[in-house]
């Protein structure tokens, strides 16, 4: 009785305390989770967006969308092989030019990239 009763309250603070991935849209190899603060037809847009615009590659590619502050928060999944590598001046500029195009094309919000962990947590600052 007493080990039903540990299994049944580690199993509700296990429940509690797991954070949601947000509402998903599937579109081919791009699986896009957004969060409630962020509108379902916005997320379809980006989606749509993402692979039109040739973002979307032969390998599974998951995204979370989030609204933090007023900011559109694109929260990328980074590949481990380049988890050590500091972004280039380049590719710094590619990526605020992304977000200037989905703040314009998109959202009509301010947007952010932010580099994260599988778990969606950032892993690079910039």
């Amino acid at each position: 009785m007493k080990n039903w009763i540990v299994v049944s309250l580690l199993s509700i603070l296990l429940v509690g305390c797991g954070i949601s991935m947000g509402t998903r849209i599937d579109n081919g190899n791009l699986s896009v989770f957004f969060l409630e603060a962020v509108p379902k037809d916005k997320a379809i847009a980006f989606s749509k967006y993402w692979k039109n615009e040739g973002f979307v590659g032969e390998e599974k590619q998951v995204i979370q969308l989030d609204k933090i502050d007023g900011v559109i928060v694109v929260k990328l999944i980074e590949r481990e092989m380049y988890h050590k590598d500091l972004l280039s001046i380049t590719e710094e500029a590619m990526i605020q030019q992304l977000e200037r195009d989905l703040k314009r094309d998109v959202f009509g919000l301010e947007t952010q990239i932010m580099i994260t962990d599988n778990t969606f947590r950032p892993i690079l600052k910039r």
